[in-house]
This record gives C-alpha cells, structure tokens and sequence, in this order.
C-alpha cells in the first residue's frame, strides 16, 4: 500500500475509535427513571425498590432520589421520607412539612432490594422518582469491547485486502470467465473480392 493510502487508512480508524468510544460514552450517561409515588396513587407508605444491574453487573449505580409531598388542605402538615436497604440499613432521611420544596438525595445503589418510608397524614399525597444511571458498572468494559471491536474490524479488512490484492484486484474488479479473451474489433479495410468477381488481368 503506497504511504498516502497507508496514512490515509490509519487516520481513519483513529477518527473511527474515537466516534465509537464517544458514543459508548453518551450511552453510558444515559438516565433512566422510574416513578415510586405519584399524583394519581394511593399515598404508599412504603414502597419497595428492586435494583438489578445491566447483564446482571455487580457495581454501584449513580442515583438521585427526588421527592415531593402535598396536602388537599392544611400544607403545614408534618411529612418526611427515608430511603433504606431491604435490612433496615438508613441510607437517608428527610423530615418536614407538604409546604417545602422537593427535596433531592444523590449517591450511588448497589444492585439489591431498596424500601422508600413516607409518612404523612391523611389527605397526603406524594410524588417520588428515583433516578438511575444503569450502564455506569460496565462503563469501563464497554470502551475497552469497542476498541477490542474495532482492531478485530482492521485486521479482518486487512486481510481481505490482501487476498483480493493476491488475486489480481478488488472484488469489483472481477471479470467473466467467457469475456476475458475478448479484444475489441480491428478495422482491417475492405474486403476484397474473390473468384469470378475479381477484376480480369491484363497482360
């Protein structure tokens, strides 16, 4: 391969690697939410949260829990909400009233099995989000894939480069077999007549 072409062709995979592991990277910040209480929900007091990892991956998951109390009549009414582990373990809590603002908890989950505890009193209601970054624990091992991917890909085009240069050209380039001996036609001037047509000799 001439140097141009064989520059040429490196530059490309580089620009190729770095598309691909970009890309991976928008994927793996992607969000996903999952509502736990809402407007048009019986006021749950608890509600169970069951965390799996993507492809059953073991790793801590970015989080954001985010919750909202209201009251139909009296917004000084006393609200809180914790967030535990399915062992009672508190990871979180917060204690007001329906008249404050949302409030946010951000860490991490492990996979497993989470319980929100709202309480509040009668004529309550309660909007709850959790929101999860699930691709985070395989972060790592969806780059390292995508560049593994991509030196496959060069190879297997290497080598069918290769063969094809080994054979005589590009798969395009292929001709018929009952078309690779013809040549194309001569003008070989008029045809001169023969037998009784020819022209008497003189002596």
């Amino acid at each position: 391969m001439p140097e141009p072409a064989r520059f040429r062709s490196v530059v490309l995979w580089v620009v190729a690697l770095c598309v691909v592991n970009i890309t991976w990277a928008m994927v793996v910040d992607g969000e996903a939410v999952r509502e736990l209480n809402g407007p048009q929900q019986a006021f749950d007091t608890e509600v169970e949260i069951p965390l799996d990892g993507f492809l059953g991956a073991q790793g801590p998951m970015p989080a954001v829990l985010e919750v909202d109390f209201t009251h139909r009549s009296d917004p000084n009414e006393a609200v809180g909400a914790a967030l535990l582990t399915r062992a009672g373990v508190e990871l979180w809590r917060w204690n007001g009233t329906a008249a404050d603002a949302a409030v946010q908890w951000e860490g991490v989950l492990e996979p497993g099995r989470y319980v929100l505890r709202s309480s509040g009193p009668d004529l309550v209601e309660a909007e709850a989000s959790l929101t999860l970054s699930p691709l985070a624990p395989v972060r790592v091992e969806g780059h390292l894939l995508a560049t593994l991917g991509l030196v496959v890909l060069a190879f297997v085009d290497a080598g069918v480069r290769r063969r094809w240069e080994r054979r005589g050209g590009a798969p395009g380039d292929a001709v018929p077999v009952g078309f690779r001996e013809v040549r194309p036609l001569r003008d070989e001037g008029p045809l001169e007549p023969v037998g009784a047509w020819q022209d008497p000799q003189r002596g």
